[in-house]
This record gives C-alpha cells, structure tokens and sequence, in this order.
C-alpha cells in the first residue's frame, strides 16, 4: 500500500515535471517567433515606409578572384533622395577607366537615380532595383532583401566586371546632435 502511493507520487512529480518542460519549451519557441515577427515589421517599416535604411556588407564576391570579408565601416546608406555609398571594389576594368586610379568607384553619393521595389514572389521580402543616373561608370544596384535583414547586392558597371555583396539591411542610426 506504501509502495502504491509513493509510485503514484513519483509518477505524478514526473508528470509534473514533463508538462512544466514542456511549457517551457513552448513559451521559448513563441519568443523566438515574436523577435522574428518583430524584425520581418522593422524590415518592412524601413524598406517599404520609410525607404531609408543601410545595407552593411560582411562578404564581397568579385567575379573573378575568391570571396573576401569585409572589415566594419563599408555600407550603402539609402534615402528617398540621396544615395551614399562607400563600399570597396575587386574586379576587372576594361575600357575608359582613369589608370592608377586608387579611389573606389563605388564610393560615391548620387541624387540623381531611378528606384524600384517589387514583393519577392516565392519568399519574403523585397528585390529592389536602384539606376544610377549620376555616376559614369556604375550602373546598377539590385538588392535581394530578406524579412530576417540578410541582403544581396548586385553591382553592374559600364566598364568594370559585376560584384556582388552579402550582408543585411538595418535602420539608419539617429544622427548625434
């Protein structure tokens, strides 16, 4: 009889115990997916609203030669009327290029370009096409960007092979006064 009853207690301390992970577990999972929802609205916000956000790149991939990591401080800061980028470049020249040149040609700030942004169709989140009008040799910039904040850039040029960058999309820090 003493046995019966501890057995039940045991089993009911296990049951307990099970249930109690399991909550746990559950209230763990449903955090996780509120930071998720909470950073696909931030992306949202800033990309669809307010069109005013950074891309920061971690990777840039040249068409030719390897894949290299950028250090912290290369970004591309767009605004409804400005763009300012200041991103490094490794590729080929080919004609009408200045020789010796050490200044980037993707270190630039442009007013004058063409922006357009569609829904992904199959994921979410945005591919975004930017024309450059201002600058003689760079074309192009197409973003690839997730409701988790990873992005893809692709740059196209009028005389230079396509670069690509990986790295994500945030808000554009408040200024210091």
């Amino acid at each position: 009889m003493k046995t019966n009853i501890i057995l039940k207690i045991t089993l009911l301390t296990l049951i307990s115990f099970a249930f109690l992970l399991f909550a746990n577990n559950v209230n763990a999972q449903n955090k996780k997916a509120d930071k998720q929802k909470e950073k696909a609205q931030l992306i949202r916000s800033i990309v669809e609203d307010s069109l005013q956000y950074v891309f920061a790149p971690d990777i840039a991939i040249p068409q030719t030669g390897s894949m290299r990591n950028l250090s912290y401080g290369y970004d591309v800061l767009i605004s409804k009327n400005t763009i300012i980028s200041y991103l490094p470049y490794f590729g080929k020249a080919y004609a009408g290029i200045e020789y010796g040149s050490t200044k980037s040609p993707l270190d630039f700030i442009s007013r004058q370009f063409i922006y357009n942004s569609s829904v992904k169709k199959k994921t979410t989140g945005w591919d975004i096409t930017i024309e450059i009008k201002d600058q003689s040799d760079v074309k192009k910039f197409i973003f690839s960007i997730f409701d988790n904040g990873s992005a893809t850039l692709d740059v196209f040029f009028n005389n230079r092979s396509a670069i690509t960058f990986n790295g994500y999309v945030k808000a554009v820090p408040p200024k210091k006064s």
